[in-house]
């Protein structure tokens, strides 16, 4: 593969990111009623899986779609790994962390919406099973939070340590993907309460948390395509020179 082509896999790599961010939105948070989420903890099994009825396909469009588009966390992931592992050179364990921590992120976000699915999929399933279905997928979208902390993290302390005249990422988007990853950790308390700021429609769980993740998300997206498309206009000028006619003379890559 010629490197013209790789970059523009990379830009279109690091746009992912972006889309991931809206799309997700859209599917999850809108018709998958999650934007907030529902105070489901607070409510009697037959209250929810009344709600569940009332929007059933709601529910199984919004969280299907979601867990299609949850893909594109992985080429965002792919290309963070490269742009991390050519400031970290020959030894980029921090650059492997982050790609395993967004390998395990992006399971999350495929696998969670698959169990609302399965909570709006038989309207006359017990209500019990409505609302242990939905608690599963609470806990699960939520407390495997270790692996996004862990990916984040990782690449805002290699984002710090660029030494390049041109750094990928400025100091506050590095330091912000570092806050983003600290941000996760209060959610840890969310099985020991049914409301309050760290349930998972709090105030700490859901949007400090989210707030955080997407904006992290977008800013060093933003930052990578940047950089793809500032080496894709390098390379164009690399690649031509006058001619002794006065046009462009196309050189060996």
């Amino acid at each position: 593969m010629s490197d013209h082509l790789s970059l523009q896999y990379q830009r279109l790599c690091a746009h992912c990111g972006a889309a991931f961010v809206v799309l997700y939105a859209i599917f999850w948070c809108g018709f998958g009623h999650n934007l907030p989420p529902l105070a489901a903890a607070n409510l009697s099994a037959h209250d929810l899986a009344a709600i569940y009825a009332q929007h059933r396909w709601s529910y199984l469009v919004g969280n299907s779609v979601a867990a299609a588009v949850g893909v594109l966390w992985a080429p965002w992931t792919a290309q963070l790994f490269v742009a991390l592992k050519r400031i970290e050179g020959d030894s980029p364990v921090l650059s492997y962390l982050s790609l395993i921590g967004g390998a395990l992120t992006t399971w999350v976000v495929i696998f969670c919406p698959a169990i609302w699915v399965a909570a709006a999929y038989r309207p006359d399933m017990p209500a019990d099973i409505v609302r242990a279905l939905n608690d599963l997928g609470y806990f699960t979208f939520n407390l495997t939070y270790a692996g996004t902390t862990l990916q984040a993290i990782a690449a805002g302390a290699v984002g710090l340590a660029d030494g390049r005249e041109i750094k990928l990422f400025p100091r506050w988007v590095s330091w912000w993907a570092i806050v983003t990853g600290l941000s996760f950790i209060p959610i840890t308390l969310m099985p020991f309460g049914t409301s309050g700021p760290f349930s998972w429609d709090g105030l700490v769980s859901f949007w400090i948390g989210f707030g955080t993740f997407f904006s992290w998300c977008v800013s060093m997206g933003i930052c990578m395509a940047a950089e793809a498309k500032r080496r894709l206009n390098a390379q164009s000028k690399d690649f031509s020179v006058p001619s002794r006619t006065g046009g462009k003379a196309r050189l060996n890559a």
